[in-house]
């Protein structure tokens, strides 16, 4: 199964696996614990920081607090050759059975402040959830279709997530990134390059340290209202949170339309009746694939290549895959 467009950069900040560095953990350990001022974790399960509840062990792990943790976390790691991954919610993610050989880093980066000049500031490890209910109380309204995505805004932006013929980044007024020469910069919003489900976050390899919006005043009363009335609406057509799954694991045909929607191909073709191994498609959705309680990386991505399979043979579409695998010898952003 190929793996997703934009994971693996084939750049100069691919990082390869240095057996000799990686190995030594306590040599590591201790550059980490100076540099960074924080102690690393080793052999933490990846599933644990995954929606989809799959993965095996990182050989390192740290979950960053401040800007300056990441950023001295990521100059180490690219100095040491340590290979390494930035996660944000792990809930469009797909962990690698093996589990990943290198530096997991989670943004745990959280605040969310409005601005003398009008305009919000969110740091990228700030949940969707929390960023709404920030605009409720700021009065600031334009946002409400996110409302039930699960995830942080770091992830939204990177995705460009969207719903009900909406995407965040037509609302992104610029970003502060960390690029991967170290330097912070700030991009407007035009030239980050949004399409459906898509960002220049995906070839570039910088990483997002802070999203600004500049919202339009609303009614509080009316954004709860908004915001519960989509969060119904998901509940009623998608499985419920308590299911492991990463979501919807396609990207709907371009340009959509409802007819040619991913769900709709795959329930024709047949989804639902299938599974494999622990992986089995949702009764509820077809284009939701879900641990039933076992499942492993292999097995979701060998379900995967089926229904791509009958929905090419029926419709001769192509389907791609929105959730993100992330294999145990890559290295990136």
């Amino acid at each position: 199964m190929p793996i997703n467009k934009g994971i693996i950069l084939a750049q100069a900040r691919n990082l390869y696996y240095n057996p000799g560095m990686c190995a030594d953990v306590s040599s590591f350990s201790s550059h980490f614990l100076r540099a960074v001022g924080q102690p690393l974790q080793t052999g933490v399960s990846l599933a644990r920081h995954s929606s989809f509840q799959i993965g095996g062990p990182a050989d390192y792990f740290f979950e960053a607090r401040k800007t300056e943790e990441l950023v001295r976390a990521l100059a180490l790691a690219r100095r040491e050759g340590v290979p390494y991954h930035v996660i944000g919610g792990g809930t469009n993610l797909l962990f690698d059975d093996r589990g990943f050989r290198g530096l997991v880093i989670k943004n745990g980066i959280k605040e969310i402040r409005l601005c003398e000049d009008d305009v919000l500031a969110v740091q990228s490890g700030s949940t969707l959830k929390e960023f709404l209910q920030f605009c409720v109380e700021k009065k600031r309204q334009g946002l409400e279709f996110l409302a039930g995505i699960p995830g942080t805004v770091g992830g939204a932006v990177y995705g460009n997530a969207g719903a009900f013929g909406q995407c965040i980044g037509s609302f992104l007024f610029d970003v502060r990134l960390l690029s991967i020469s170290g330097r912070t910069l700030t991009r407007p919003a035009e030239e980050m390059e949004f399409s459906y489900r898509d960002s220049l976050l995906k070839r570039s390899g910088d990483i997002l340290l802070e999203a600004r919006f500049r919202l339009k005043e609303g009614d509080p009363e009316v954004m709860r209202r908004t915001m519960s009335e989509h969060i119904a609406g998901r509940e009623k057509k998608h499985p419920p949170y308590t299911v492991a799954s990463a979501g919807s694991y396609f990207k709907n045909p371009f340009p959509p339309r409802k007819q040619a929607a991913a769900a709709v191909l795959l329930e024709k073709a047949g989804a639902k009746e299938l599974k494999h191994g622990g992986a089995s498609v949702s009764p509820i959705h077809a284009n939701f694939i879900v641990n039933t309680g076992h499942a492993t990386a292999a097995d979701v991505r060998a379900l995967a290549e089926e229904l791509k399979e009958r929905v090419r043979k029926r419709f001769g579409v192509e389907l791609e895959e929105e959730v993100i695998y992330l294999p145990a010898d890559s290295s990136g952003p």
